[in-house]
Formats: structure tokens, C-alpha cells, sequence
């Protein structure tokens, strides 16, 4: 029993300290990181815009800007790019924080983790500049300029990721990892006894 409390201690103590690390290295990293989240991202959002207000999109420093209106005027919308990446740091601090597991497997599920997350964060932004221009844009005869399904399909999706995309998504993939690798080393063994 006092092993179990003290494992749990220990969790909590690499926890705080991997997440205080990566913090400051995911903070001074954040300009070069928004370049490729923006590329990304930009390219995607191109590709499924087809109402077509999306003129540019580019990284500015911690900032992710958009170019977007009708033929005739632009305007600019900024979004923080922390907002959409902070994730990213506690899918880290909980790999990392996890006792008694070698560097290789540690490495492979962090590799795993980050592919896993990245594109839902690039989905993200996505949908949040697409709900933008849903609730900011309009036709000239007043309609939105996506159909009334895709509008609320985008809006709801929007409203999703907002309350699971923080915590909620790094926490499964983080728990997903994890057991996955232990029930197939388990398993693995099993297999390797019965054929013994």
C-alpha cells in the first residue's frame, strides 16, 4: 500500500517538473513551431474552403493570421497560437511522468503521441476559422456562405474540440498509449509461454 502511495507521489513530482521543462521549452520554441502548424493548417484550410474567402494565412511570431473576405475587401483575423498548441505540453509532461518505463518505449509512444495530436490540433484551427466565418460572414442577399448542415456541423464540431481539445484529448491518447504497450507486452508473453 505505501509503495502504491509513493508511486502516485512520484508521478505527481516528475508530472510538475516535466510540465514546468517542456513549458519553457515549448514557449521559446513557438515561433518556429507556429511556421510549420501554420503551413499545415493553411494548406488544409485552402484546400476545404470552398466558398473561397480565405486569401492567406501566415505565422507572426506567436500569432497565427488570416487574410480572409469577399472579392472585394480583406479583413484580418489574429489568433493566438498558444491557444490552440498548449496541449501539446501536457501530452509531453505525461509521457514523461510515467515511472518505471524504459527511454525506447518512452520515446516511441511521445513520437506516437505528438503524430496522434498534431493533426487534431491542425483540425482545430481549421474549424475555428471556418465557425469564424460562419458567425462573421455573410452573402449579399444576408445567408451564411456554407448551408445551413454545414454551418451547424461546423459550429458544433467547434464547440466540441474547444471543451475536450485542452485536457481531455491528451489525457486519452496519453492513457490509450500506454495501455495499449502494456497489454501487448502482456499479451506478448502469453504467446511466447504457450509456445514454449
Amino acid at each position: 500500500m505505501k509503495a502504491k502511495k509513493a508511486n502516485r507521489w512520484f508521478f505527481l513530482l516528475r508530472f510538475i517538473i516535466a510540465f514546468a521543462v517542456v513549458y519553457l521549452i515549448w514557449n521559446f520554441s513557438a515561433p518556429l513551431a507556429n511556421k510549420v502548424f501554420t503551413f499545415f493548417g493553411g494548406n488544409v484550410l485552402m484546400l476545404f474552403d470552398g466558398a473561397g474567402y480565405t486569401k492567406a494565412i501566415k505565422s507572426d511570431s506567436e500569432f497565427v493570421v488570416v487574410a480572409y473576405g469577399p472579392r472585394s475587401e480583406t479583413k484580418m483575423l489574429t489568433l493566438e497560437y498558444k491557444g490552440f498548441t498548449f496541449n501539446t505540453v501536457l501530452l509531453i509532461a505525461l509521457i514523461m511522468a510515467v515511472p518505471d518505463v524504459n527511454y525506447k518505449l518512452r520515446l516511441k509512444i511521445l513520437i506516437l503521441g505528438m503524430v496522434l495530436l498534431y493533426p487534431i490540433q491542425v483540425f482545430r484551427l481549421v474549424i475555428f476559422i471556418f465557425n469564424y466565418y460562419c458567425q462573421n460572414l455573410r452573402r449579399s442577399d444576408g445567408a451564411t456562405i456554407y448551408s445551413s448542415f454545414m454551418h451547424n456541423a461546423i459550429g458544433y464540431a467547434d464547440k466540441t474540440l474547444i471543451r475536450i481539445d485542452g485536457q481531455i484529448i491528451p489525457v486519452i491518447i496519453w492513457a490509450g498509449l500506454f495501455y495499449y504497450y502494456k497489454w501487448h507486452n502482456i499479451y506478448t508473453k502469453m504467446i511466447k509461454k504457450r509456445s514454449a
